[in-house]
């Protein structure tokens, strides 16, 4: 999302995003969707499952995975569309994460804690307790940013990707087998699986970070993008961010 609240995407399946200005933008394996200023969601790409037709109403936010979508209405109810579309808990919601690839979900509930559905083979959609900022999930493993900072991780862990680092984090973001963090001292940190070079962060300032599947990229406090991993995906457009 560009500094003046429009969009720009690169890499596969490179759909055009409608003219606008945005909130926030979220993108899937083969769909990308954003709220809109004004509430509402647009989304293109991909829809073999209905994941790019998004439900009338306003919108805090939005997270688009693998065939599906899910949404925190402003009321806090959460709304998903497409395939996987296991029924989210009753309740409101802060926020909302689904991934590319992964069956399952999770979302920050107003009251701090974290709730999960779908699929929980290696455990990724049972949280521990405790009160939570964020939530972002993997393919079968999930991290939550704790409201002291302190990140905990649960789920498939063979490699790591369920052991976070100690220290402080301003957020967080995983990919499908992999999480990288930005430190409250602006410096990036990543564990789990290293394959593709998408766990090995370059040095510097960052303001935020976002791991894929294979790549990640971060912005720069000086607006510049930086992306590891797998080249395909990790080529940026050569302007400002968000």
């Amino acid at each position: 999302m560009r500094t003046d609240g429009s969009v720009a995407c690169w890499g596969s399946w490179n759909d055009d995003p409608p003219e606008g200005q945005f909130a926030s933008v979220s993108s899937g394996s083969v769909h990308t969707c954003g709220v809109k200023i004004d509430g509402s969601v647009a989304c293109w790409g991909g829809d073999s499952f209905g994941e790019a037709t998004p439900p009338d109403g306003t919108f805090a936010s939005v997270s688009a995975g693998s065939y599906r979508t899910c949404g925190v209405k402003t009321a806090g109810a959460v709304v998903c569309w497409g395939n996987w579309n296991d029924d989210p808990p009753e309740g409101q919601l802060a926020s909302v994460s689904v991934q590319t690839w992964s069956s399952h979900t999770c979302g920050v509930k107003t009251d701090g804690t974290v709730a999960c559905w779908g699929s929980d083979s290696y455990g990724e959609a049972t949280p521990p307790e405790g009160q939570f900022a964020s939530v972002s999930i993997g393919r079968i493993h999930t991290c939550g940013l704790r409201s002291d900072g302190a990140v905990a991780c649960w789920g498939h862990g063979n490699d790591g990707r369920s052991t976070p680092p100690e220290g402080q984090f301003a957020s967080i973001s995983t990919g499908d087998d992999h999480t990288c963090g930005l430190r409250t001292d602006g410096a990036v940190a990543c564990w789990g699986e290293e394959k593709y070079g998408r766990a090995t962060p370059p040095e510097g300032q960052f303001v935020s970070v976002s791991a894929g599947r294979i790549h990640t990229c971060g912005v720069r406090t000086d607006g510049a993008v930086a992306c590891w991993g797998i080249s395909g995906g990790s080529t940026p457009w050569s302007g400002e961010e968000s």
